[in-house]
């Protein structure tokens, strides 16, 4: 397909650790950070507080140099490994924020986007909504990211989509973004009270739902419970946030802590979580920041809370159309979770997996190397799903 848009191609080697790699290649392929830039820093990234120092240095460099859109990303990205409370947090990501709208003035200027704050209860949603200009569309589609994401970074998809005739709708909702950073909103698992309210402020029906990362199971989520949606789109599933944060752990140290989850030993599961924050920095930052998302204030609160984050007990209850995306080498979401998520899909219309490889170069998180090819694919399915519904 042809397009005004261009994504950037290829998955890079940048660092040793998993979780540094791929946000080095996030920050390259989503955010526009330049490739010899963020090679030339990686070796220098050893924990949370090396990456603010050289992402920061790197963003004052680019704004000096007026080369905008690095400094959008570098920015965006130093925010990312800031501890919660951290002084410059909310500085870093409103200069981030800021310099994103002004540098892209014209797309609001012109209406090709528009930007809204939804009511939600006391708060509101960030929201951004592009419609062809024409006013005919093939399909609605509602999209938002995950865990950590900034709709921002989706705005290239948005406008993509929307060359291929697509109106789209992209929001952020509570733990995302400027809904929890401006609007005070942590996450909650019951991901169809926000949908709802999108649905229902833009009067929109028959829609497609796209959730990256979490994402990818907060959408079905609220496909579960919400008819206006017709079709699902997982761009990246896992069966439960708590089975995730411990994959990786020892077996022992697995069934240990799952026995003490279950017996609600709040004490010791603390104790057990500090210590291990102690001696892994990157496990300190993701708890740390993971209890401010979810709006808790303890190590045992944060894993009970992830672990209301699943989609298996409301998967019997999908019936519409699913697209379910993964990666070969994803380092979050391992390939042998996607077995048992298929299988409780039992009720759905329809069912399409499509695992991305490393010869596609779509084979990190969310397919981060190869987003056109991604985006081709949904579009398609979506042309060949739709026309049997209406």
């Amino acid at each position: 397909m042809t397009s005004q848009i261009k994504f950037k191609k290829g998955t890079y080697k940048f660092h040793t650790n998993p979780n540094f790699n791929y946000q080095l290649n996030r920050t390259y392929a989503w955010s526009n950070g330049d490739l010899e830039e963020l090679k030339a820093v990686a070796a220098k990234i050893t924990d949370a507080a090396t990456w603010e120092k050289e992402l920061l240095e790197l963003a004052e460099k680019a704004l000096q140099e007026k080369r905008m859109e690095n400094a959008i990303a570098y920015y965006r990205m130093a925010e990312f490994f800031m501890y919660d409370g951290h002084p410059a947090k909310i500085t870093t990501y409103d200069k981030a924020v800021n310099l994103f709208y002004d540098y892209h003035a014209d797309l609001f200027k012109s209406q090709m986007i528009k930007r809204d704050l939804v009511p939600f209860g006391a708060a509101h949603l960030p929201v951004l909504y592009t419609i062809p200009e024409d006013g005919k569309f093939t399909d609605t589609i509602l999209l938002h990211g995950g865990y950590d994401s900034y709709m921002e970074e989706f705005v290239p998809m948005m406008l993509y989509l929307r060359e291929n005739g697509f109106a789209v709708y992209l929001f952020e909702g509570p733990g995302q973004g400027g809904a929890l950073r401006k609007e005070g909103l942590t996450f909650i698992p019951q991901w169809e009270i926000p949908v709802k309210t999108i649905l229902d402020y833009y009067n929109l029906n028959d829609v497609t739902i796209i959730g990256l990362s979490l994402g990818g199971m907060l959408a079905p989520r609220a496909a579960a419970f919400e008819g206006r949606i017709k079709r699902v789109v997982a761009w990246s599933l896992l069966p439960n946030l708590f089975e995730l944060f411990l994959y990786d752990m020892p077996k022992n140290f697995q069934q240990v802590t799952r026995l003490l989850m279950e017996m609600e030993n709040e004490e010791v599961i603390n104790l057990i979580m500090k210590s291990l924050m102690k001696k892994d920095p990157m496990i300190e930052w993701a708890i740390n920041h993971g209890m401010h998302n979810m709006g808790v204030h303890t190590p045992y609160e944060y894993l009970k809370k992830i672990n209301q984050f699943q989609y298996m007990d409301v998967a019997s209850q999908i019936t519409q159309d699913f697209l379910l995306i993964g990666a070969e080498k994803d380092h979050f979401i391992p390939v042998d979770f996607y077995k048992p998520i298929i299988e409780e899909l039992k009720n759905v219309n329809s069912l399409t997996y499509r695992l991305f490889t490393e010869k596609e170069n779509a084979e990190n998180h969310c397919n981060a190397g190869n987003t056109k090819l991604v985006l081709d694919t949904i579009i398609n399915w979506i042309k060949v799903i739709k026309p049997f519904l209406n």
